[in-house]
């Protein structure tokens, strides 16, 4: 081996001991972070642009973006989608051709000017010497019109920015409308080649001037939808859905969600605790504007005339499909409108509403009303703009329906675009929330403009703020700013939805919006509860809405037949800040009886009811998996029923009357529905069966399994826990079977601070003896007596009982002798709800009942529930006096 090889071979095996230590010396601290792309530098963009017929002629113009190549989503172009809606409307007005400068409108109805209609260039000088501004009609062939034409080049040219159908008619003839300026000054132009469309663009001007100057116009949002008053889910609380509608220029509402008729005196209030002068109304399905809504039940609606009726009774109105020819006999008020029906609305006589739905489909139709110069909008001239048509309908996109002339006024003004803006505040932008105490209120000026001007907050006398609730804010052109202000609640805010009226204040214009403070009551428990002697554990969850952070919790029972009787008393100190809340239990150390216990703290005091048994049976609980599924079950036993409870839903599935070897609950588990594989099946209900809860529909408890631990397995009661989480929202459930009754009691315990899950409807779903049939009778203590229920073999229908006077309902088969009680709160639902299933439900084919308590859920705090399942052998009423006896019947107060 010569040298160099060897020195080759050397400097080798150094270089590789030099790297292998190099490499045994690197830390983490060597490494460092290399950001890939953001999102926004990865994206890949294309067009898919349509401009011709499918089914129908229109255009398209569509943005598709790609991430990742496989996530793909499509969006519209909204400049030439905006551009194309000008091309729709002008196609409207007869003058397909038109493209007017935008302000065409608005700048010359400011001031007086002369019509001058084809002039020579000498008779227009002439002219220019004057004073008044000049509208001039001019021959686009002519010397006069090409010399306008050569001012306005290619500014105001916009179609070739995109590719219309309606550009590649053989009869297409382009008219303009612009404006020329000199100092204060201004010549309006309007030129064509063809006379026809510059008369028809001069009766288009004449008839926006006319129905600017003799109309005002309130624009609004029909058939509102909200579900407050549901146990289904939507977005938007009706106080939010009028801050977002107002913030758009509107000034009245008709809301039609789901039981939103019960919200008519509510909404009413709100807005009268703020001094807001907007008109409301309410409506269900197609029946509005009703005096009351007294006895009205929207599940047994069973005909045309039945819905007539009832609307002409209370004085309301009722309007119908306009493709509906069964409905043709019948005397409507009026249609719904639809784009499809766009010729019928134009063309009939006939009044419409066009509904605008629910704030999670964005809310884009609207309607706008016509009232004659400075008559007050009322609910009564509401009805009677709609009734005379004149009205007009805003589709998605600026598309519009409704009688020719106010149609065609619109039109014109959002080809102007300036004119509405301004009217309806568009320039101003202003959003309010609330977080915890602290009211947000973002405001922003979308103009060229440097706005200044005042805001300023309009409270309940419930609320109070810390700052001033009249401030001066500046706004730069296109500037925004974020105000905040703390809220302090008084004790008679508690409770309650508490509304906030935002006003912005500046050249002789106003714009407001509203928002809300909605909080729970300051003592929340339970407000019915049964436990066996010696001592009671009782929750108590505090809001604090004072300026303490630390203060007593006192609890006291005393003798339900002699309140001034204490039979025990206790206390604790609750730490916690202003805002805040917090959960607290009591240990309450009483004999057997039936009780009252009253809380009090920071000012304010609650009254809930208690029935305390003695310690006798011995049952019993354990946990088994009935169906091999790895999840187990729950069974709790003694010696009258066998309970069993599924982890799926934290429901219980079997509630078997021992004497009568009968489940009085419907049950479908362990088998499958047979639509098992329906598209997205479990977004709608699923018949599990037993005793569950809607929190939604399909609510979101259905397939959940929820965390269960055997809390106790013997004694003189058992008991199971279980509980999860909602993405941070806790809803507990504790299941307790009392020893020597069927007395089954759920207690429920929900955080939340999801607000759109505004209600829970905890249900036994019924199904006594061999099969639900009309031997079967139901009883609900309405206020005007017993009210007896039975199945009908041929149809569903259900029943809102809003005046319940005793909390609870029973079952009873006639045939087979056996009974079931469910026992509630009275005062804590909004109503008991019936429903009579069939086998035509498209999400559960069977036959059963259900009776829900439909119980408001509050954030901020803990809200509690609970419910007693009784079933038994021999009549529904020794149950009720049972319970009854042992303090579990509440009354109305």
């Amino acid at each position: 081996m010569n040298i160099k090889l060897k020195h080759l071979i050397i400097s080798l095996l150094l270089s590789l001991v030099l790297f292998q230590n190099s490499i045994k010396a690197q830390k983490i601290g060597d490494f460092e972070f290399t950001d890939s792309k953001s999102p926004p530098d990865s994206i890949v963009q294309n067009n898919n642009n349509f401009n011709g017929y499918t089914n129908y002629w229109h255009d398209t113009y569509t943005n598709l973006y790609r991430y990742g190549n496989l996530f793909k989503m499509a969006v519209p172009n909204i400049e030439k989608t905006i551009l194309q809606s000008k091309v729709d409307i002008a196609e409207d007005l007869g003058i397909p051709g038109l493209v007017m400068q935008e302000g065409f409108i608005s700048n010359l109805i400011s001031s007086e000017y002369t019509v001058l209609n084809f002039p020579t260039l000498e008779e227009l000088e002439n002219n220019l010497g004057m004073n008044e501004n000049i509208l001039l009609y001019v021959d686009s062939n002519s010397d006069l019109g090409k010399k306008a034409i050569a001012k306005l080049g290619q500014k105001n040219n916009w179609t070739n920015k995109i590719n219309s159908h309606q550009f590649g008619a053989k009869d297409f003839v382009s008219v303009d409308a612009f404006y020329l300026e000199y100092g204060v000054r201004k010549l309006f132009i309007v030129s064509s080649k063809d006379k026809k469309f510059l008369d028809r663009v001069n009766v288009q001007i004449n008839n926006a001037k006319k129905i600017i100057k003799e109309y005002d116009f309130y624009k609004g949002w029909f058939g509102a939808y909200t579900l407050l008053n549901s146990v289904t889910i939507t977005k938007g609380h009706p106080i939010e859905v009028m801050g977002t509608g107002m913030n758009e220029g509107n000034s009245w509402f008709v809301f039609e969600g789901y039981m939103d008729f019960l919200s008519k005196d509510k909404i009413a209030k709100w807005l009268d605790q703020v001094h807001l002068p907007i008109v409301t109304d309410v409506g269900a399905t197609q029946i509005y504007g009703l005096d009351n809504y007294d006895n009205f039940q929207i599940q047994q609606m069973y005909s045309k005339k039945m819905w007539i009726d009832y609307a002409k009774e209370k004085n309301g109105y009722i309007f119908r499909k306009v493709w509906d020819t069964l409905a043709d006999p019948y005397h409507y008020d009026g249609y719904f409108a639809t784009e499809g029906n766009k010729e019928q609305i134009d063309n009939e006589d006939v009044p419409f509403v066009l509904k605008t739905g629910k704030l999670s489909d964005n809310a884009l139709s609207s309607m706008v009303l016509f009232l004659e110069k400075g008559k007050a909008l009322t609910r009564k001239s509401m009805w009677q703009a709609i009734l005379d048509r004149r009205e007009v309908g805003v589709l998605e996109k600026g598309k519009m329906l409704g009688p020719k002339n106010y149609r065609n006024a619109l039109q014109m003004l959002v080809l102007d675009r300036i004119f509405l803006e301004d009217y309806f505040g568009d320039h101003l932008n202003i959003e309010a929330n609330t977080e915890g105490y602290d009211l947000q209120v973002m405001i922003s000026n979308t103009s060229n403009n440097s706005v200044f001007g005042n805001l300023n907050l309009v409270l309940p006398k419930e609320l109070t703020i810390k700052e001033k609730s009249s401030i001066e804010v500046n706004l730069p052109s296109r500037g925004s700013k974020i105000l905040h202000f703390t809220l302090q609640p008084q004790s008679e805010a508690m409770d309650q939805t508490n509304p906030i009226a935002v006003h912005y204040n500046w050249n002789g214009k106003k714009k407001s919006t509203i928002t809300m403070l909605d909080l729970p009551p300051a003592i929340s428990v339970h407000r019915l509860l049964y436990g066996h002697t010696p001592k009671i554990s009782y929750p108590v969850t505090i809001h604090n809405f004072t300026k303490k952070t630390s203060f007593p919790v006192k609890v006291q029972v005393v003798k339900a037949e002699n309140e001034k009787k204490v039979i025990f008393e206790t206390s604790q100190n609750c730490k916690t800040t202003t805002g805040t809340f917090k959960d607290m239990l009591f240990d309450l150390n009483v004999p057997a009886g039936n009780y009252k216990v009253k809380v009090t703290a920071l000012g304010v005091s609650y009254t809930s009811q208690l029935g305390v048994g003695k310690v006798k049976g011995a049952p019993f609980a354990y946990e088994v998996d009935i169906d091999g599924d790895g999840v187990n079950e729950y069974r709790m036993e003694n010696d009258s029923v066998q309970v069993t409870l599924l982890a799926t839903g934290a429901r219980v599935i079997e509630y078997i009357v021992k004497s009568r070897n009968d489940n009085v609950l419907f049950k479908l588990w362990p088998e499958k529905a047979v639509d098992e594989k329906r598209s997205f099946r479990k977004r709608g209900y699923y018949p599990y069966g037993g005793f569950e809860d809607f929190l939604g529909q399909g609510s979101m408890e259905t397939h959940q399994v929820y965390h269960s631990e055997i809390v106790r397995n013997e004694g003189d009661y058992v008991r199971v826990r279980m509980w999860t989480d909602y993405f941070g929202n806790r809803l507990e459930k504790t299941f307790t079977l009392y020893g020597d009754k069927p007395l089954l009691e759920v207690r429920f315990a929900l955080t939340f601070k999801y607000s759109e899950a505004n209600m829970l409807g905890p249900q036994p779903i019924l199904e006594l003896g061999k099969k639900h049939w009309t031997e079967d009778v139901f009883m609900v203590p309405d206020e005007d007596g017993i009210v007896e229920l039975r199945m009908k073999p041929e149809k569903y229908f259900g029943e809102a009982f809003l005046n319940i006077k005793e909390g609870w309902n029973a079952g009873y088969d006639t045939k087979e002798d056996i009974t079931f009680v469910g026992a509630f709160p009275v005062d804590q639902p909004l109503f008991l709800h019936m429903w009579m299933n069939h086998p035509s439900n498209g999400d559960a084919h069977h036959y059963y009942t259900e009776f829900q308590p439909w119980l408001p859920i509050f954030q901020k705090s803990t809200m509690y529930f609970s419910y007693y399942l009784w079933g038994s052998g021999g009549p529904w009423e020794n149950g009720v006096e049972y319970l009854r006896k042992i303090n579990l019947i509440t009354t109305k107060k």
